[in-house]
């Protein structure tokens, strides 16, 4: 049977591109035969200019492709059955599409990188200085009048009154401060506290309608982690699967020993595609994993991140190596509504971490 691997398809493809618009009538009835769609295929235009080039965009293909594969690796996948010598799905997108390449020079494919890497350089800023400024907002008001700003969607503050939220301030307050009023209250949940910091990251990268977008889109899913992260993957942000002791959690539960097998084979962590991984820095006492740090290490130089744990249960932000999470119980007046805290030192054992492009170190 034929295979394709994945660095021999980088290799094939790293100096041409693919213009979208070469995706003819004929072309796309190949693709619906073999399941895809000239619309599955666009996802992989990161960033929207009509082509497909550079390493991640042409990552983003190849997974395309692989998706139609059941041989138990997301690093190569099958073209052709030996023994019928009929070409697969994955091969019959990879034939159809393989035509349209076309020539643009190392250059340009250099360039392309390049500008994804200055766009999650923005990401990164915009996010990282959003957590600043919003959880030192929270935590000065309560330093100075006793009330900060943030409350949780599940505290007792949920579903009052302006009047009786500005009640509650007031009887709350320290005496003879000027603490925020109640319309300057802002609820929040793990979720929210997420959205509300990758948002300020979106617009300071010149993004806002993109975001708006996303927003609609993991809004009218039910706000799920999972959808969010799979939002970002479509921009270049990459997948980091996380988790304290890969074959030994702490908590007895298979699902995180399971994940950690399936992202190493190369398969997805509920529909997020992994890019790289941070394993067995937490090791479980008595058991046999050795502690391995490179990867936290690495994740200390990412400025910026979203996060989910558990296939979402529940999510959070970070930066340099810090998960920063908001407790959707807390009230107006707790200075641990947002904590923050080291990714080794976070109870959750599993999970993804979604970086902008270009900031996972080399």
């Amino acid at each position: 049977m034929s295979t394709i691997n994945r660095s021999d398809f980088q290799r094939q493809f790293q100096n041409q591109s693919l213009n979208l618009e070469r995706v003819d009538e004929a072309t796309q009835q190949k693709l619906e035969q073999a399941g895809s769609s000239r619309a599955a295929v666009a996802q992989a235009d990161l960033n929207g200019d009509g082509k497909i080039q550079g390493t991640r965009e042409l990552n983003a293909l190849f997974r395309h492709m692989d998706s139609f594969d059941r041989n138990g690796s997301g690093r190569s996948f099958i073209a052709q059955n030996q023994q019928t010598g009929q070409a697969t799905n994955s091969g019959k997108v990879y034939s159809a599409l393989s035509l349209l390449f076309q020539e643009t020079g190392g250059v340009d494919t250099v360039a392309r990188d390049n500008n994804l890497r200055e766009l999650g350089q923005q990401f990164a800023a915009g996010g990282a200085q959003s957590i600043a400024d919003k959880m030192g907002a929270h935590l000065e008001n309560i330093e100075q009048s006793g009330v900060g700003i943030y409350y949780g969607d599940h505290s007792s503050l949920k579903g009052k009154t302006l009047s009786e939220k500005q009640e509650w301030i007031d009887n709350n307050a320290t005496e003879g401060t000027n603490p925020p009023s109640a319309s300057q209250l802002k609820e929040s949940s793990c979720i929210g506290w997420a959205m509300e910091n990758v948002e300020a990251a979106y617009i300071q990268a010149g993004k806002a309608e993109r975001w708006s977008e996303i927003k609609s889109i993991v809004y009218s899913k039910g706000t799920k982690g999972t959808d969010l992260a799979q939002e970002l993957q479509k921009d270049g942000w990459e997948a980091v699967y996380w988790n304290p002791d890969a074959r030994n959690p702490d908590d007895g539960n298979a699902e995180h020993s399971y994940t950690a097998a399936i992202t190493k084979r190369g398969k997805p962590y509920y529909g997020i595609n992994v890019d790289h991984r941070v394993v067995d820095y937490r090791p479980t006492s008595g058991g046999s994993t050795e502690l391995d740090m490179s990867g936290v290490e690495k994740l200390r130089e990412v400025p910026f991140f979203f996060g989910l744990a558990k296939g979402g249960m529940h999510t959070f932000v970070g930066r340099e190596g810090k998960v920063n999470e908001f407790h959707w119980t807390a009230k107006p007046d707790d200075d641990n509504a947002i904590e923050e805290r080291p990714l080794e030192d976070f109870p959750w054992n599993s999970g993804v971490i979604m970086i902008p492009p270009g900031t996972w170190p080399n």
